[in-house]
């Protein structure tokens, strides 16, 4: 009967698709098909293919993501999502332990994460340092246990007005496992080529059938991870007999870490058409990475606690969690009513070791307490979807309810005649103590219209009210057409806002620098502090965008497909955070406010500049089934985005015209990016083969702008079924072990001699990375 509906469908397929007539093929190579995978993303009014869709959308399956062999949620993105770049910072606090990632160039704050269709939180961290992403905090991926996962499905196209702030750039929906999925465990160890950076990954799924399709899936994922070091030689003279260089000097790479993550994703049936479903995420990571050593000679080292110099130790511990309980009631006539409550939070404690508050000298202690920041969401959601003959009507109202807030630390760790505390990251004060809360209301209407069978259109508005800010409304207009059985002509036209985040208006902290040789204190202000005023700050407000995007897809049989996509964004205000300003250069009056503040340098967020990014989305896959039996996929990809200053605002002209800033925002990340995705199986073989590119970029040092070259990569995975329960698998990333340009020569030792290569490198400076895995269902 099985093989009877298999036969069915390859039929049917062919006759929609204008395809080959599939009755031709053997029966095996009919076994060999698979459905082209449905998502709900882009559209509140029904799952559609990736040939249907109005919108340019990527899938990445639970198939593929067990073939790739990775088991963080960053790196899978990276692995399959051209335009997704996620670097891998060293020494920069807390941006060493919550990865960033920007999609298409655009910043992580403007990129919108779902989990099963719900928003999920933002971190608590703002990357306030010279990172991709500073200014900003967006949702950490890493807490998703990859075992839990059925697909991602991303949307390439701004959604404001679909699913609220945030979506600009576009939105990753991130699809739990349902029912009917096998209990598995697994286990995987590997380490970098030099020996170090070894790590070891244990997970466990486990899924309970309930009456009626129902079902209770659990996960459990514990991961641990080691030091890599990829640091130059410090020559600096360290000790006052003027010798050179020192057995040892600071440490450049991954940090240590230990991580606990744990999923469950629940459906009950009941009577009546009635479903209950639950999920929650819960995340505790341990993880560890250095500040810069400290030489014995160093201003900022007492000889008579540190005869040897010192490297402070940067400790964060780091709670996340994320619960959702809903109830769906169908109705007659394709009509349903979901209502659902999320509740989520991040919690970041950071603790120095090793350090020293230097104006305490010898009665300072040797760790601290740092305090640290905090995050709540709570949201409401109510849906409501009917078909009204050719047209899908969703309409929904959300109330969302956001708190953000500073803990001080001990007195030690920021008490002080400079204000500059622990070294490595100086506590928060009372001073930076914060709690502030706001509410957001939305209501939203969303339409689907078949106006013919080839042509279909969608519309949607949103308008959103918050406490701390005025109204805004954004629309969408969406549009494809099958100019034939092979080609859909598509396109879309949005506008799309991104509110401040509670963080950018409201953190403050100071941070430990040399300013002219004098260890001194760096403040980072409200946009409505006093000093911040005295620059012309003025409270934050919204980021604005206009999106435009146009593509085609050309489907001419069910193993081959192209697309390609036009998009443009425009993003008005956005939030970015100043460069340091510096006492010595200002009036007598801002001077005042400088040592009425006890810092040296300061910065404050604020609605800096416009900008416009541009691009193209080239997507090929391919699929051939050889005689043998065995079967090749290949996924090719192009995407290309540029972003573009278009002006600065006035009150931020003289703030952000610097050199720096500008490359940040225009060259810091590969404009281009190749991936080539091959996967071979056969029997119980599969291979794995990944090829990935990402074009040059550019950083700056003493403003002058420093090019680097593009850089390729080789990912392998092979897998071996030993049973049809046991998976043997060996594999590595960045096999040929590829490294970035390093700086070259900058004429300092720090930048380019301990510190060789750039922080934007988006495939970092690990180099190899093999490893072995072992999977068994039960």
């Amino acid at each position: 009967m099985k093989l009877r509906y298999i036969y069915f469908y390859a039929l049917l397929s062919s006759s929609l698709l204008g395809a080959d007539d599939l009755s031709s093929k053997s029966l095996e190579e009919l076994i060999g098909l698979e459905v082209e995978p449905k998502v709900e993303i882009g559209s509140r009014s029904g799952s559609r293919d990736f040939f249907n869709s109005m919108v340019p959308i990527d899938v990445i399956t639970q198939k593929q993501i067990e073939n790739s062999g990775l088991k963080k949620l960053v790196q899978i993105m990276s692995y399959f999502i051209p335009g997704f770049n996620s670097p891998q910072p060293a020494i920069k606090d807390g941006s060493d332990h919550v990865q960033a990632f920007t999609l298409r160039g655009l910043n992580p704050d403007q990129v919108l994460v779902l989990v099963n269709g719900k928003r999920l939180h933002a971190s608590a961290l703002i990357h306030v340092n010279d990172t991709v992403g500073r200014g900003t905090s967006g949702a950490n991926l890493n807490t998703i246990p990859v075992i839990s996962i059925q697909r991602i499905e991303v949307l390439r196209d701004g959604a404001a007005a679909q699913y609220g702030s945030d979506a600009i750039a576009g939105v990753i929906n991130i699809v739990l496992k349902s029912g009917e999925h096998a209990n598995s465990v697994s286990f995987k160890t590997g380490m970098n080529i030099r020996g170090d950076g070894k790590t070891y990954q244990a997970d466990i799924f486990s899924s309970i059938p309930l009456d009626y399709d129902g079902y209770v899936n659990i996960a459990l994922d514990v991961q641990k991870q080691n030091t890599t070091d990829r640091s130059g030689v410090d020559t600096r003279q360290q000790y006052s007999g003027g010798s050179e260089g020192t057995s040892h000097t600071t440490r450049l790479g991954q940090p240590q870490s230990a991580t606990y993550l744990f999923s469950v994703n629940s459906l009950s049936v009941l009577k009546n058409d009635i479903t209950i479903y639950t999920q929650a995420l819960l995340n505790y990571q341990d993880s560890t990475n250095n500040a810069y050593f400290r030489r014995p000679l160093d201003d900022r080292n007492d000889l008579a606690v540190y005869p040897d110099g010192f490297e402070p130790n940067i400790q964060t511990k780091m709670l996340d969690y994320t619960m959702t309980l809903g109830a769906t009631q169908n109705f007659k006539g394709n009509s349903s009513l979901d209502i659902s409550q999320t509740l989520g939070g991040n919690d970041m404690h950071f603790y120095v070791h090793n350090s020293l508050n230097d104006s305490l000298s010898t009665a300072s202690p040797h760790s601290f307490d740092s305090g640290g920041i905090r995050t709540t969401q709570a949201v409401t959601n109510l849906d409501y979807k009917t078909e009204i003959q050719d047209i899908q009507v969703a309409v929904g109202l959300e109330y969302k309810y956001e708190n953000y807030a500073i803990y001080a630390g001990e007195k030690a760790s920021y008490s002080g005649s400079t204000n500059a505390g622990a070294q490595g990251f100086p506590g928060f004060s009372p001073d930076n103590e914060v709690d502030v809360s706001r509410d957001n209301y939305s209501l939203y209407l969303d339409i689907n219209y078949v106006i013919t069978p080839r042509l279909l259109f969608n519309g949607a508005i949103r308008l959103e009210k918050y406490s701390d800010f005025s109204s805004a409304y954004n629309y969408k207009l969406a549009m494809s057409y099958k100019l034939s059985p092979k080609v859909l002509l598509r396109a879309s036209g949005s506008t799309g806002f991104k509110a401040p985040s509670l963080g950018q208006s409201y953190y403050t902290s100071n941070s430990t620098t040399l300013v002219n040789g004098v260890l001194s204190s760096t403040g980072t202000f409200t946009p409505m502090h006093e000093l911040s005023s005295a620059f012309g700050a003025r409270a934050l407000k919204p980021e604005k965008s206009k999106h435009f995007t146009t593509g085609l897809v050309y489907k001419p049989s069910r193993d081959f497909s192209i697309s390609l996509d036009y998009f443009y964004t425009q993003i008005d205000d956005r939030i970015m955070l100043s460069t340091n300003i510096a006492k010595g250069s200002q009036t007598a009056a801002k001077q005042a406010l400088f040592t009425k503040y006890n810092v040296a340098q300061m910065r404050y967020f604020t609605n800096a500049v416009n900008t416009i990014t541009q691009g193209i989305d080239l997507r090929i896959n391919y699929f051939y089934m050889f005689s043998n039996g065995g079967n090749l996929k290949v996924n090719a990809s192009f995407s290309y985005a540029q972003t573009k200053v278009d002006s600065f605002n006035e009150n931020a002209y003289i703030l952000f015209t610097s050199l720096l800033e500008k490359n940040r925002i225009e060259d810091a990340q590969a404009k281009d990016n190749i991936k080539i995705l091959c996967n071979y199986e056969h029997g119980p073989i599969n291979i794995a083969l990944n090829i990935n590119r990402y074009g040059s970029y550019k950083d700056v040092f003493e403003d002058k702008v420093h090019r680097f070259n593009a850089q390729w990569s080789t990912d392998l995975d092979i897998a071996y079924n030993v049973t049809k329960k046991v998976i043997l698998a060996m594999g590595g990333s960045n096999i040929f072990d590829s490294y970035p340009d390093k700086w070259g020569n900058t004429g300092s030792k720090v930048i380019g001699g301990i510190v060789p290569y750039s922080q934007y490198s988006p495939l970092g400076a690990n180099g190899a990375y093999y490893y072995l895995r072992i999977a068994y269902e039960f």
